[in-house]
């Protein structure tokens, strides 16, 4: 996808550092040490433990870079160090990936970075506070199959410290998965119900982004589209214990999850377009308080996700994890009662008419 970019001026490459207003050393070349911020991403394996894992060396991530002249004019946007530039890991550093491109030799250097390279990205130098913002961007709408756009800040580098630059990307998508268990308490009532699906309907999953103040907390526009997610598909048993749904079972999945992510946006209600949740599932033959009731087809609940989420706002960087518990018990539900024999005491019971020709109570 081609890139559009409001600075016309060339990146200030190697070969045309003697052109460069910019007093650069001989040597000393820009590096970077990316990490992802944990939320269970799609790009990133399942781990709770650390707060922070290493970006995958097998992917890239692009940067804007604007050095502090020290002209008496403060920070100089104008000019680009780097100028949208295709960050990969070669020979165990993460730099350039075509190009060289070098700390200036005094001063302080800005860096903006965004993933995946292929989103249409713009960075705005005349706003206040300046703007890195990404349009058009599409999600996708087939589990495991994704984008998962990720923002990272890193200002006021001091160039005399020849720093590797280190990065932490954070998520600017919501991410949703699902568990499943059998909820039913009573023991003889369990491993008799079976889920077939569950399908998130009317979820966003395009839109542009802008931020510019704090990483990974810019806003949202232009949101469109209603996607439905079929979060799980088949025919699975479930036990008292919780598991995660795959799109398929539930052995093997994104993360141990059929996790995707959307467009953070209003959770609305009284709409054609309202977000819900469809749960079908079937009940296999049982028996209860001496009666044997057979096996329950197919049927699907739908659930409203209004009122569930906090605010009714889903919010950059959240993994929402819907638990979701199917129980048996209704049918263990007989009434029961505790009879007491109190001693006798006379009370009038009066207006106690009945209509003989109706036969029934006036």
């Amino acid at each position: 996808m081609k890139k559009t970019i409001v600075i016309a001026v060339a990146v200030l490459a190697l070969a045309a550092c003697s052109k460069s207003v910019i007093n650069r050393p001989e040597s000393a070349p820009i590096s970077f040490a990316p990490n992802a911020l944990l939320t269970k991403a799609l790009i990133l394996p399942d781990s709770d433990a650390p707060e922070q894992l290493a970006f995958p060396t097998s992917e890239s991530f692009n940067v804007f870079a604007y050095a502090d002249l020290n002209d008496g004019n403060g920070t100089n946007y104008a000019t680009p160090l780097m100028n949208d530039v295709n960050i990969s890991y070669q020979g165990g550093d993460w730099k350039a990936t075509t190009g060289t491109y070098l700390w200036p030799a005094t001063g302080t250097v800005d860096f903006y970075a965004y993933y995946p390279g292929s989103l249409t990205a713009e960075f705005k130098s005349a706003e206040n506070p300046k703007v890195l913002e990404l349009t058009g961007i599409e999600l996708g709408t087939s589990i495991g199959n994704q984008i998962d756009p990720l923002i990272g800040y890193t200002l006021s580098q001091i160039s005399s410290n020849k720093p590797t630059v280190n990065l932490v990307f954070k998520h600017i998508t919501s991410q949703i998965a699902v568990t499943a268990y059998d909820a039913t308490s009573t023991v003889s009532l369990q491993n008799k119900i079976s889920i077939e699906k569950v399908v998130f309907n009317n979820m966003k999953t395009s839109g542009d982004y802008k931020d510019g103040t704090t990483s990974g907390k810019g806003t949202w526009s232009n949101i469109n589209t209603n996607t439905n997610f079929t979060s799980f598909s088949g025919s699975e048993v479930l036990s008292t214990t919780e598991s995660y749904l795959s799109s398929g079972s539930f052995i093997a999945a994104i993360d141990n999850s059929a996790a995707f992510v959307v467009v953070p946006d209003n959770i609305v209600t009284g709409t054609p377009a309202d977000q819900s949740v469809d749960v079908t599932y079937s009940i296999a033959a049982y028996s209860i308080n001496g009666f044997d009731y057979p096996a329950t087809p197919s049927q699907t609940v739908s659930i409203p996700l209004y009122g569930r989420i906090n605010g009714n706002k889903l919010q950059n960087g959240k993994r929402y994890v819907f638990h979701l518990g199917i129980s048996l018990d209704g049918a263990n539900n007989e009434i029961m009662f505790s009879p007491v024999v109190e001693g006798w005491e006379t009370v009038d019971v009066d207006n106690i008419v009945v209509d003989a020709v109706n036969a029934t109570l006036l």
